[in-house]
């Protein structure tokens, strides 16, 4: 993205942004050739748009902001706090696709739950586990975790033998430390620690990072299976999981804020998690949508027709959420920035 409207401060922040990161690239990518295509004031979903990629035809600047973007609301993050808060305690948890911005989300929730007075525990699933450089500093009241799959690997597999492997004889402890190295290990290590900060929901708030949808859909599913498992064993697991499943669908309990950006392929793919959730019989409590430019106001050509074009994502969203908020884009997209959009967030029966 180049601005060519100067006055326009959001397209210039965002042109700085840009240079600075290809200014960042290691060495070994500078040296390579490189082509730049301008970035297109439309996403580049269907025929129509793809043939225009290489075209580089210059965007024309839009008269006025079409009237369909006058009834989008303008909902604040802060404003879905009071409703989080409500109980005193409970599990926040932000789930989407990759890249869209849910550290962002869970930092700033994080954040304002601790400016209330507020204890609160602040952790990731999330192999990549920015949550850390994204708080920045430390913020009274936020305790920052991480749930590493190896460390909490070696622990699960250090208690299966203690325990399972305690009266075997070294043939048998051979082929158990066999099956412990199978993939599956890792992944009910990982869900142990999961359904462990989960309960800590009853004391507390914890806020959780989510990994990638991927991911979080393993977890969620081996939330039922384990579940299904344990009414069948007559409840010999640890209270924590046999009751995990109950608590995520408990919406007093689990909040699960959806994080999209105003663009086709982040709000599909957040609607097919909502619909993947539903068959786990989990209602998300509200929509986020980030980094939208409909709150600023913006003048560079480009940036106009984005922001007019986001119109009908925002009408998409409200169709299929409860409650939905809104975040601006800004030039530093890893701070916490909950009072960035006053207002109230806008709620609507569910279907």
């Amino acid at each position: 993205f180049r601005a060519t409207d100067v006055g326009d401060a959001v397209a210039s922040s965002m042109d700085r942004r840009g240079q600075l990161a290809l200014r960042e690239m290691p060495a070994g990518l500078r040296e390579l050739p490189r082509t730049e295509l301008p970035l297109l004031p439309f996403g580049l979903v269907g025929l129509d748009a793809l043939t225009q990629l290489f075209a580089a035809t210059p965007a024309e600047a839009a008269s006025r902001v079409p009237s369909e973007l006058a009834d989008v609301a303008l909902s604040s993050l802060v404003a879905l706090v009071p409703a989080i808060e409500e109980g005193g305690h409970g599990v926040i948890m932000t789930m989407g696709k990759g890249g869209v911005g849910k550290t962002t989300v869970a930092v700033s929730i994080a954040v304002e739950l601790a400016r209330r007075g507020h204890k609160v525990h602040l952790t990731t699933t999330d192999p990549a586990a920015h949550v850390e450089a994204a708080l920045g500093s430390a913020v009274d009241g936020v305790r920052v975790s991480r749930i590493d799959p190896a460390v909490e690997t070696r622990a699960y597999a250090a208690e299966v033998l203690r325990i399972a492997g305690a009266n075997l004889d070294d043939a048998g402890r051979a082929l158990l430390e066999e099956d412990l190295r199978s993939p599956c290990t890792e992944e009910i290590a990982v869900f142990r620690a999961f359904a462990r900060i989960v309960d800590e929901g009853e004391h507390g708030f914890v806020v959780i990072d989510t990994a990638p949808t991927g991911h979080t859909l393993l977890l969620l599913d081996a939330a039922e299976s384990y579940h299904r498992e344990v009414l069948r064993t007559a409840g010999q697991a640890p209270e924590e999981i046999r009751r995990l499943l109950p608590r995520l669908r408990d919406p007093s309990f689990t909040k699960i804020l959806l994080v999209t950006l105003p663009e086709a392929t982040p709000v599909h793919e957040a609607a097919q998690l909502q619909r993947d959730l539903a068959r786990a019989e989990i209602r998300p409590f509200a929509w986020v949508v980030n980094q939208s430019l409909v709150p600023l106001s913006v003048t560079d050509p480009v940036l106009v027709r984005r922001r007019a074009g986001e119109a009908r994502f925002h009408h998409e969203v409200r169709g299929l959420a409860i409650r939905v908020a809104l975040v601006p884009w800004a030039s530093q997209d890893a701070q916490p920035r909950l009072d960035l959009v006053n207002g109230r967030v806008e709620t609507r029966p569910s279907a």
